[in-house]
């Protein structure tokens, strides 16, 4: 049985700002078996040098990708689906079908991108829960913050990984089963209920959409890794731009 090797891309983290809408820095991974280079989820717009900067750490381009994964339609998780050329692209078609038919300007959705999914006839693919979307790995229902949102689990991994996208987005959301800035409250609680019995069932890791790994430690929960992000910002008009270490 082949082993995807899984590296991130980009950390997600754990962050809001509450005077210039969300940030975005959303979760982003690689597996590769070495026939299949899987990306779940796509990022947002500047994570393009990213993106270019983490493939080539793995000997990879853009052209590289065969798959990209979508959790849900929100921008931070698809906008860059277009520029892997020679991937299909896997969208849930429940998700996609909510999706277009929301109002340009709805919050978080990117409606272009919904478009240029449903007018492709070539490299976009539907999937729905309960699919093995691709070898081992298995698209979860985990509806609450999108209605149709999918999670994946990768059992073919050396940590068994659960990509939970925006069902669960952070420690603090995992820790206490409280998910903020959900479309439905009571839906988030119970996803987030099930996923964490999938971790303690199968003692693996939990990717959020926007924290690194998360692992259970007997009843609480622990980052794989310390957390860590930097802003830079120009304070004033006389000295240059400051950098400010988060985490």
């Amino acid at each position: 049985m082949t082993t995807y090797a899984a590296h991130p891309i980009v950390d997600g983290f754990p962050g809001k700002s509450h005077s210039h809408g969300a940030f975005g820095w959303s979760s982003l991974w690689l597996l590769d078996d070495g026939v299949r280079r899987v990306l779940v989820d796509a990022g947002q717009p500047a994570y393009i040098p990213l993106i270019h900067e983490g493939l080539a750490r793995h000997g990879l381009t853009a052209s590289d990708i065969t798959d990209v994964l979508i959790t849900h339609l929100h921008w931070d998780h698809v906008a860059n689906f277009t520029m892997f050329e020679n991937a299909t692209t896997w969208v849930g078609e429940a998700e996609l079908a909510w999706a277009a038919q929301q109002p340009a300007g709805t919050t978080f959705i990117p409606d272009l991108h919904v478009r240029e999914l449903l007018r492709r006839t070539e490299g976009v693919e539907r999937m729905a829960p309960g699919q093995e979307v691709l070898p081992g790995i298995h698209a979860l229902a985990s509806a609450g913050h999108t209605p149709h949102h999918l999670a994946f689990f990768a059992e073919r991994t050396d940590d068994r990984l659960i990509f939970a996208g925006d069902a669960v987005k952070n420690i603090h959301e995992l820790a206490t089963a409280q998910a903020d800035s959900t479309m439905d409250a009571d839906a988030s609680v119970a996803t987030i209920d099930r996923l964490r019995s999938l971790l303690t069932d199968t003692a693996g890791v939990l990717v959020p959409g926007h924290d690194v790994g998360l692992r259970l430690d007997g009843r609480s929960v622990e980052r794989v890794r310390p957390q860590r992000a930097a802003i830079g910002f120009f304070a004033d008009g006389d000295g240059d731009e400051q950098d400010r270490s988060i985490g």
